[in-house]
């Protein structure tokens, strides 16, 4: 198992260069250009230098005189000595935003993350269990529901229900108006009310497509010749599913729960942007589009590494679930 990691981490490092120089590629070729937009500003200030004089100073000065090999040879030369750079858009370290804006996104995720898995598998067992019953079909249309919903069209729903009409909740933000009068009680109250509508959004889209596949798992172990040998041995039903039949379908659910490793800590883009969270995935937004490369870089490697992890994770995971597994 140690020389499986080994490898596979080697194996990551070089995936992570290839990703890293595409990565680069992309965003030195998005039409946004912040030095171009810096310049451009500068340019138009009374008494200034002209717009080709601020590019040409701008580019020196944020590295970008270069072609894209020298500039991602550059940035990676920089980046293997642990100097990730200042963000452009926030000047401050792209460390130092990142770890202030990280943990809203975390705790938005984890909550998320925690109500899909209880959920999503109970009402997949259940179905499988209850196969074309009344309940079967309606935990079938709830799923159907949640996958086919677009993300910002349900937290517009939401937000027009909660917030407009029965005023309920606050329309975006991480803390209410009020917040610095309140004590740490009524702080914490106060951020977990406006946290509401976003992990509702992320729950309701992400738990259909968990639930599909514990049913259909569910249903293809209930099938399987073990079980119906547990059965005609006399053993209780709540026994064969719980003891036999949940175990085995555990085995490729994992791969699911073990693909949501980058979302604890990458943010959900879209959410945070429509309710105006704080956290990583809303603050990238802004940086992109203000094409600023340190912090977008340093954001997306994060999510290559997290997305490496979380497969790897999956697969030792596979061993601990399934004794059958092993790796050769």
């Amino acid at each position: 198992m140690k020389r499986y990691i080994l490898k596979r981490i080697l194996l990551s490092i070089v995936i992570l260069f290839f990703v890293s120089m595409v990565i680069y590629g992309i965003m030195r070729s998005i039409p946004t250009s912040f030095v171009e937009h810096k310049a451009m500003e500068r340019a138009q200030l009374p008494g200034a230098k002209s717009y080709t004089e601020w590019l040409r100073i701008l580019n020196e000065q944020y590295g970008m005189g270069g072609n894209v090999v020298t500039g991602f040879f550059s940035w990676i030369s920089k980046i293997a000595t642990g100097n990730f750079g200042d963000s452009w858009k926030f000047t401050i370290p792209v460390t130092e935003k990142f770890s202030r804006v990280i943990w809203d996104s975390f705790w938005l995720a984890f909550t998320t993350l925690i109500l899909r898995v209880v959920i999503a598998i109970p009402l997949g067992i259940l179905s499988a269990r209850k196969q074309y019953s009344t309940t079967d079909y309606a935990i079938t249309i709830f799923a159907l529901i949640g996958i086919s919903l677009p993300t910002f069209f349900f937290a517009t729903l939401m937000k027009l229900f909660f917030s407009v009409h029965l005023g309920w909740l606050d329309l975006f933000g991480k803390v209410g108006r009020n917040y610095l009068t309140l004590d740490s009680l009524g702080q914490a109250l106060d951020v977990a009310k406006h946290y509401i509508m976003p992990v509702m959004t992320l729950t309701i889209v992400s738990v259909g497509d968990l639930m599909r596949y514990t049913r259909t798992n569910m249903l293809e172990v209930l099938n399987s010749d073990f079980i119906r040998t547990a059965r005609a041995k006399g053993l209780p039903e709540r026994t064969v599913i719980n003891k036999h039949a949940f175990r085995n379908t555990l085995i490729p659910v994992v791969t699911i729960i073990g693909g949501t490793l980058p979302s604890l800590f990458g943010g959900a883009m879209i959410t945070e942007t429509l309710f105006q969270i704080p956290g990583i995935g809303y603050t990238s937004y802004l940086a992109i589009l203000e094409g600023d490369i340190p912090f977008t870089m340093f954001y997306l490697m994060f999510i290559a590494v997290l997305t490496l992890m979380g497969t790897l994770i999956a697969d030792i995971l596979y061993a601990v679930v399934d004794p059958r597994v092993r790796i050769a």
